[in-house]
């Protein structure tokens, strides 16, 4: 199954009606805050390290844990568990970045239109702690295509789509 398909039919609009001024606020702050760094020249490493991962990865929709998906490993019913920030939050980032200058960084039109089609970016799987870890789901190695095929879950339990 699609994985953003299934979150955008199943949980998107609920937490969107839910929330959506709220995460526009967050939203627009750190655009904002995009483009300071890319005027400032900041190099990749302090990205990664501070706008890419915190600044939008965790905090883009003023949600750090970011947004139930509804589905879970069959390990995380029965076992301590986490939510995985499925797409990773340096590469949430790097994506944005990218949409951002395609559309000629345009704050509104990233806001107040593009925002609620790429809701999925923040979506998470609860998986359990043992699961959680490096040696089970890779990090910073897959780009967000290769993520949504699951590429980088490499030992966790089968997916269960509540």
């Amino acid at each position: 199954m699609n994985l953003i398909e299934y979150f955008n039919n199943n949980n998107r609009n609920k937490y969107w009606e839910k929330n959506s001024l709220y995460y526009k606020k967050w939203f627009r702050r750190q655009l904002k805050h995009l483009l300071l760094e890319i005027e400032d020249g900041v190099s990749e490493g302090e990205m990664n390290f501070f706008m890419y991962r915190l600044g939008l990865g965790y905090w883009g929709i003023g949600k750090q844990s970011g947004i139930p998906s509804g589905i879970k490993t069959k390990d995380s019913l029965t076992n301590s568990n986490t939510d995985d920030h499925l797409f990773g939050t340096v590469e949430i980032g790097k994506y944005i970045h990218k949409e951002f200058e395609s559309c000629g960084f345009d704050i509104d039109h990233m806001v107040n239109v593009w925002l609620h089609e790429n809701l999925w970016l923040w979506m998470t799987i609860k998986v359990s702690k043992e699961e959680h870890k490096k040696e089970n789901i890779e990090r910073n190695i897959h780009d967000i295509e290769k993520k949504v095929n699951l590429e980088h879950y490499k030992n966790v339990s089968e997916l269960i789509f509540l």
